[in-house]
């Protein structure tokens, strides 16, 4: 009997669903959308590409010209008899069919200390062309890339 003059209670109040309390009239919500900037790290933009010239050596067996010298005051260059030049050649220290490689030779080792040949075919300095051109248009698509972000994801000035 207890247990039923505890249970009709609690049954008549789930049933009811608690209509006998006062119930306060629900609130109106309203719904604001509100724009709040996003801070973004903008990355530092990269460093330009710092290349350096290459020094090319066209080397060949043609033999150099050692001209005679000119007379200064005459502006001529005076020849002896037998075809030699008078005042000798500009460049007495080349020997007869002296050639650019052996001048080229000559500097090197006097440059280097040592004389290192390093060689690449044609098709493999077109190859190495192609791929500095890739390295190049890399290069430009990731600047546009971050140019992109950039100018999207700033805030402007006020």
């Amino acid at each position: 009997m207890r247990w039923k003059l505890i249970a009709l209670p609690l049954i008549v109040l789930t049933i009811s669903g608690c209509s006998f309390l006062k119930v306060k009239p629900p609130v109106t919500v309203e719904i604001q959308t509100v724009e709040i900037p996003i801070k973004i790290a903008q990355p530092v933009l990269p460093r330009a590409i710092d290349m350096k010239e290459p020094v090319w050596y066209v080397v060949s067996d043609r033999v150099i010209p050692n001209p005679c010298v000119r007379d200064e005051e005459t502006k001529e260059t005076p020849v002896n008899e037998d075809g030699t030049c008078g005042l000798g050649r500009e460049h007495p220290t080349w020997p007869e069919g002296f050639t650019y490689l052996d001048r080229f030779l000559e500097d090197i080792v006097e440059e280097s200390g040592a004389l290192v040949f390093t060689a690449m075919s044609i098709a493999d300095y077109e190859l190495m062309a192609r791929n500095l051109q890739e390295i190049r248009r890399y290069v430009q698509e990731m600047n546009e890339v971050i140019v992109y972000y950039r100018n999207n994801t700033m805030v402007e000035e006020q």
